[in-house]
């Protein structure tokens, strides 16, 4: 049993390779049957809230998710594909790049940019992250870090990693103008944001935080939030503008560098323009497991994301795919092991989403501030909120618990998953446990997603493809996590 790629046939031939000395990976088995959908015949659960969840079984026009393209049909119009994430205004830009011709890497860029604004808990500017990004007409599938880092002299802020990292993927695998996959965002902080579920219930904790630091998030005055209230933004917007317009030059070349490090230390970090200027991503193979003619992909273990998802994938092996309880008791378990503090608070400032195209093409992401608002300081009169410092004992910790992930066919040659998710140990079990049982126990997105972990903070968001991207594109299924507000959105080539 292996999964499906499904492909015409000038690309005949056999995906299977022998299974490699891989122990952890036979218990797997990325099951597959022969024929059909993973996700069998029936219709999706519909009990599951609006955008949770959508499966094959799709209507033919909508919004979450939904068109079923045909497989000839979307090969053809080489446009479309898949979005995950934990706030719908997000998705909604993402899926419009795809609809557009975009890759997955731009429509990831106008992804991150939105969050910026309807996640600044999680996304903010000042943070950083680390994405999957898959590309089968180079055959390769690539981990990029950005992560937030400590400055030369110290100090409880970090600095960022974002801008820079999103622009060296739009730079390696986009193909839209940076600046027209920004715009969007930037009208959207200038005109106001209609506050979505999600993002009222990312903020509500923080009313009070908010009410007394109001530079994190100018423009709310205090008062209870509410769904569908207007906020605007109108400093993020200008920062925005910058970033489209300038691109890196805004925060870390030359008088854009010296700018910002002089506003993070007017905001008590020792950040400084050259740690600015010095700030560069890593780009580097995945952490790659082979198992019956399939690729299982994790960030590199140069990363402590990497290094935690690994360590942890082979103790989940011990455990059914679908017993939450017990994976989430090996996460704490392991988690301690290697050095995270028990005691680590359930909302780390993470948030993690996937984008996958018609063409085959896919990436996943997951970004922080080291702790919700980061270090709770902000770049006067730019909206940019600043990351802690990677070396606090406790906040410092969030980059660990990243967990973007994706199986792809040999070579990466074509997609069968991508998923992603962060902010506590949770949650990296949380996706490793729903690619274990789509892709293993033949189980739907809807239920995957809501056995996967016991612990309600965790948001895992996923896309899985029985048949592989780009040809098996009418077997895809997806989902965001049941106890978020996330959107799950199907885009339609054009």
């Amino acid at each position: 049993m292996k999964p499906e790629f499904v492909r015409p046939a000038r690309f005949a031939g056999s995906f299977s390779t022998r299974l490699k000395a891989v122990s952890v990976l036979t218990i797997l088995g990325l099951a597959l049957t022969g024929c059909g959908s993973l996700f069998g015949d029936d219709a999706p659960d519909t009990s599951a809230p609006l955008g949770a969840v959508v499966g094959p079984e799709r209507n033919d026009k909508g919004l979450t998710g939904v068109g079923r393209v045909s497989q000839a049909a979307a090969v053809e119009s080489i446009a479309g594909g898949f979005v995950v994430s934990d706030e719908p205004q997000a998705s909604l830009a993402a899926r419009n790049v795809l609809e557009q011709g975009g890759t997955a890497a731009d429509a990831a860029v106008a992804l991150y940019f939105t969050l910026s604004i309807t996640q600044p808990q999680a996304a903010g500017l000042g943070g950083g992250g680390v994405c999957l990004a898959s590309n089968p007409g180079t055959g390769v599938t690539e981990s990029i870090e950005f992560l937030p880092r400590e400055a030369t002299a110290g100090g409880g802020v970090a600095v960022p990693g974002n801008v820079r990292g999103f622009a060296l993927l739009h730079a390696r695998h986009g193909r839209t103008s940076w600046s027209k996959l920004l715009a969007p965002a930037e009208r959207l902080a200038a005109t106001g944001t209609p506050m979505s579920r999600a993002m009222v219930q990312a903020l509500a904790p923080y009313r009070n935080l908010l009410a007394s630091q109001p530079q994190l998030l100018p423009g709310y005055a205090g008062t209870p939030l509410r769904e569908l209230e207007n906020l605007s933004q109108i400093q993020l917007a200008a920062t925005l503008g910058q970033i489209r317009s300038q691109g890196v030059n805004a925060f870390y070349v030359g008088d854009g560098a010296n700018r910002l490090a002089r506003g993070i230390q007017d905001a008590g970090g020792k950040v400084s323009a050259n740690d600015l200027r010095n700030y560069r991503p890593v780009v580097s193979a995945t952490q790659k497991q082979i198992v019956q003619g399939a690729e299982l992909h994790l960030p590199s273990r140069n990363t402590g994301a990497g290094a935690f998802a690994g360590t942890l994938w082979e103790a989940l092996q011990q455990t059914p795919a679908g017993d939450g309880q017990a994976a989430y008791r090996i996460a704490i378990e392991t988690a301690a092991k290697l050095g995270a503090a028990i005691n680590a608070p359930n909302d780390t400032g993470a948030t993690g989403f996937a984008v996958a195209s018609a063409r085959g093409d896919a990436v996943a992401c997951a970004v922080t501030l080291n702790g919700a608002f980061g270090a709770q300081r902000s770049v006067h009169g730019r909206a940019i909120t600043l990351a802690t410092t990677p070396v606090d004992p406790v906040k410092g910790l969030a980059s660990a618990f990243l967990a973007p992930v994706m199986i792809t066919g040999p070579n990466s040659s074509g997609t069968a998953f991508a998923g992603a998710a962060g902010g506590s140990p949770a949650a990296t079990a949380g996706v490793l446990q729903t690619l274990r049982q789509t892709l293993g126990d033949g189980k739907s997105v809807t239920d995957a997603l809501a056995s996967a972990t016991p612990d309600r903070s965790a948001r895992v968001n996923a896309i899985a493809c029985p048949k592989g991207l780009p040809f098996g594109f009418a077997s895809c299924s997806f989902g965001v996590d049941p106890d978020g507000a996330g959107l799950g959105v199907e885009a339609i080539g054009r």
